[in-house]
């Protein structure tokens, strides 16, 4: 048998699709047998489909070089760009590149699932509605403004932070796998607060104490569970939950702590610089105050149910090593970690 007599190789991709009718969104899942090579991308595979088997899929993509974002979809339970994703890396999977195998993701050695980004209005089959998305971009107001905060000297280095996240292709992978997003669809999410602190960090911006008051804000910084689901899913190495960290620091260190979260964190590293170990019943009672405390009752009584009790008195508990402890504290504070501390320039025209 000659080459071009070998069967191709196949697999099923399950398409999610989904339609409004009569203002409901209406969701099904639909597989298609589809021929695959080495080479193959989830997005050849979905062209495919629509050139060959249904022209009424609907999808989006455009550059096919993971510039544009557009084509971002959850692909086998995580976001995406429909267009680096290779179906041999699906199916048999691929640590460098954090990709379970098909068998341990869905169950099923040859079956791709794929449907619409999560978090946002679907409109039509793997088409979302990301007008909500670009919103909470705009108001971050996401430009440089003129005020007293400029910087007068501004050197090549000075942009190191910037350009980390200004590599945001706006695709919107780390806003669909926010886990803070579905408790909390007011959360700004991790690409618009990663923008914000590409203006933050940047020397020509003139009002940064006044941003970050606005993020310390309910729905901001804060509001990040730091779950990491947004760094596993930027394909361009953005890091979102790192600007979001670098925020909050930032935001305390301008004096910005009359909020739950600085108080939180404050705390926190109070009871573990002091005594090594943390003193949850105060820290909850330091955080939000005696009235926030007493709402805080039901919880603590279903924590109580079963069995989650902590000690109120975790001190009489010798901690190994707190010398060590004290120590590191002890030269934090006198050799304060800068979170802008600027990285050796070694992208183009560097030097």
């Amino acid at each position: 048998m000659t080459t071009s007599q070998v069967s191709p190789q196949t697999t099923t991709l399950r398409i999610l699709r989904g339609t409004v009718t009569n203002g409901k969104l209406v969701q099904q899942t639909q597989d298609f047998t589809v021929p695959y090579d080495a080479t193959t991308t989830v997005l050849g595979a979905l062209e495919y489909v629509k050139g060959e088997l249904d022209g009424s899929l609907t999808f989006r993509r455009s550059c096919r070089a993971s510039i544009c974002g557009s084509c971002a979809m959850v692909v086998n339970g995580r976001s995406r760009l429909a267009c680096k994703t290779k179906i041999t890396d699906l199916l048999g999977g691929n640590e460098g590149k954090n990709i379970a195998s098909a068998e341990a993701t869905v169950g099923d050695a040859n079956v791709i699932e794929v449907g619409p980004q999560r978090n946002q209005p679907v409109l039509k089959d793997l088409v979302v509605d990301i007008a909500p998305f670009y919103q909470k971009v705009k108001d971050i107001l996401p430009y440089v403004q003129e005020g007293p905060e400029q910087e007068e000297h501004v050197t090549k280095d000075s942009f190191s932070q910037v350009n980390m996240v200004s590599n945001c292709i706006m695709c919107g992978a780390c806003y669909s796998d926010c886990t803070a997003m579905v408790e909390n669809p007011s959360f700004i999410g991790p690409a618009a607060l990663a923008k914000a602190y590409r203006f933050v960090s940047d020397p020509r911006e003139g009002n940064k104490t006044e941003r970050l008051k606005e993020l310390s804000e309910k729905n901001g910084i804060w509001d990040c569970t730091r779950c990491g689901m947004c760094i596993d899913a930027c394909p361009k190495g953005v890091a979102p939950m790192e600007a979001i960290v670098k925020l909050r620091s930032l935001a305390m260190e301008a004096g910005i702590t009359n909020n739950d979260g600085a108080r939180h964190a404050m705390v926190f590293k109070d009871d573990i610089a002091t005594w090594g170990v943390l003193n949850e019943p105060f820290m909850l009672l330091k955080t939000k105050g005696i009235l926030g405390s007493i709402a805080q009752i039901p919880n603590a009584l279903n924590l109580a149910k079963v069995g989650k009790i902590p000690n109120p008195f975790p001190f009489d508990h010798k901690v190994d090593k707190l010398d060590e402890v004290k120590a590191i504290y002890a030269e934090l504070k006198k050799n304060p970690l800068d979170v802008k501390t600027k990285a050796a320039d070694s992208g183009p025209g560097a030097g």
